[in-house]
């Protein structure tokens, strides 16, 4: 089987970062992809990861998102699709499953289960990677880094990456932690530095407040919200990234880069990601935020390629 004979599913229930997760390793993979979304309804959700699926959504049924012809490979991600991806395994022995994160079920069959090292999940099936999978192969980043907003661009060398989080959904970045970031930025940031800003959904607007502040003296631009965010040619352009620590995703995604990173711990984060941290900061130009930025060059951490190649050694035992 050639890459472009091979068809792939991802199984999604819609949540955008399972399902750009699952199709970064469908990418890697290369073949036909075809988004399938589950939305199964009450009372069936209730019984999600642990019960069957809808009976509309047989594979039988007209829409179902498990409509034949069933795939060489099927890869999903959510709560929501464990049902899927497990029924699809007893109707169809020949495709290759895989499931990315935590099932929170032993009574998934799937080929292959992919966890962050710092789940507990394990198996002889399991995969635990320090990084999680993305969609910023190489390929990617390379085209990045010729587009996005112009004002990009005329940022001069070396530029910095800001990439910030925000509130989890036990851990609240507040006030303190963001005053320790933006005093770092003033005081620390060296003087020829040009500064890249991306917020996401969970910034809150005290954090974009002492950010702006710290930032006003020097070059910069803050990405406002409004159209497609520009995030790849921010991590194309970088001679340099801070993160905060407050994502696995986020921390996933610049490691991908040969850039310098810089991890901005805000007082409270989730716990189970200082273990990686402690792992990443081993790496070569990989650090905790502390004094002044260097430029530099690194080979990147990239998980999402040793995903796909465990995909591909199942597919020949197929």
């Amino acid at each position: 089987m050639t890459d472009r004979d091979r068809t792939i599913w991802v199984l999604s229930d819609g949540k955008a970062g399972d399902e750009n997760q699952c199709l970064g390793v469908a990418e890697r993979l290369g073949g036909t992809i075809d988004v399938r979304l589950v939305a199964p309804g009450r009372p069936w959700v209730w019984a999600m990861p642990w019960g069957p699926i809808p009976p509309q959504d047989r594979p039988d049924k007209e829409g179902s998102p498990l409509s034949p012809p069933f795939p060489d490979v099927a890869i999903a991600s959510g709560r929501r699709t464990v049902a899927y991806l497990r029924k699809l395994k007893e109707i169809s022995p020949e495709t290759t499953t895989v499931f990315l994160k935590d099932p929170r079920t032993k009574s998934l069959n799937a080929d292959l289960i992919w966890v962050p090292i710092h789940d507990k999940h394990r198996g002889s099936n399991v995969l635990a990677t320090l990084t999680a999978p993305h969609r910023l192969s190489p390929a990617r980043l390379n085209e990045a880094r010729t587009g996005g907003p112009s004002e990009l661009h005329r940022l001069a060398a070396p530029r910095v990456a800001l990439v910030l989080g925000g509130d989890t959904a036990k851990s609240a970045f507040g006030t303190r932690a963001a005053h320790r970031l933006a005093d770092h930025l003033v005081r620390h940031l060296p003087a020829n530095m040009s500064i890249m800003v991306t917020p996401s959904r969970r910034t809150p607007a005290h954090l974009m407040k002492a950010v702006k502040q710290a930032l006003l003296p020097r070059p910069h631009w803050i990405w406002d919200g409004s159209g497609t965010n520009p995030y790849a040619t921010m991590l194309a352009l970088a001679d340099a990234i801070i993160v905060t620590a407050d994502s696995h995703s986020m921390l996933s995604d610049v490691m991908a880069t040969n850039a310098p990173i810089y991890i901005f711990e805000p007082d409270g984060y989730p716990p189970k990601l200082k273990g990686t941290i402690d792992q990443l900061v081993t790496h070569p130009y990989v650090q905790r935020l502390e004094d002044t930025l260097e430029t530099g060059s690194r080979a990147p951490i990239d998980s999402t390629e040793l995903i796909a190649d465990e995909i591909r050694d199942l597919l020949k035992t197929t």
